[in-house]
């Protein structure tokens, strides 16, 4: 083969790739705008919890790996509405999901254990009867 056709095949292969769609090993859903709504509104706060409940449960029935942070988002809105003891499930999900995260969801766990949640936020516990085993 000739040198200008394998740097016509290269730069073909190169601008096929790019043309490729981005694959990703989790299911981020709706995140970004999800989070930009939430802090364009935060008063829509059921919407956003709404959303982050949506890309745990469409990840576990897709079969893919909950994104970092998500477990542990929920469960902080679970924690915020008063339900400690799922907030908890929540968290330990994170930790033992994303290793890295041991250290700080061990904090969370022991916190959400000892201390009295807030006040209560708006519900998100209707999104708790589709909950994932």
């Amino acid at each position: 083969m000739s040198r200008s056709l394998l740097a016509a095949l290269a730069v073909a292969g190169l601008a096929a790739s790019g043309c490729a769609g981005k694959v990703s090993t989790y299911r981020w859903g709706n995140y970004d705008e999800a989070l930009y709504a939430h802090y364009k509104s935060p008063q829509n706060r059921q919407a956003y919890v709404a959303s982050l409940k949506t890309i745990i449960l469409a990840a576990q029935r897709e079969g893919k790996t909950v994104p970092p942070g998500i477990y542990a988002e929920y469960g902080y809105a679970l924690y915020e509405e008063g339900n400690a003891p799922e907030a908890i499930r929540y968290f330990e999900r994170e930790r033992d999901t994303w290793p890295e995260s041991r250290v700080f969801m061990e904090k969370m766990i022991g916190n959400a254990r000892r201390l009295p949640p807030p006040p209560p936020a708006a519900p998100a516990s209707e999104l708790e009867k589709a909950r994932p085993s």
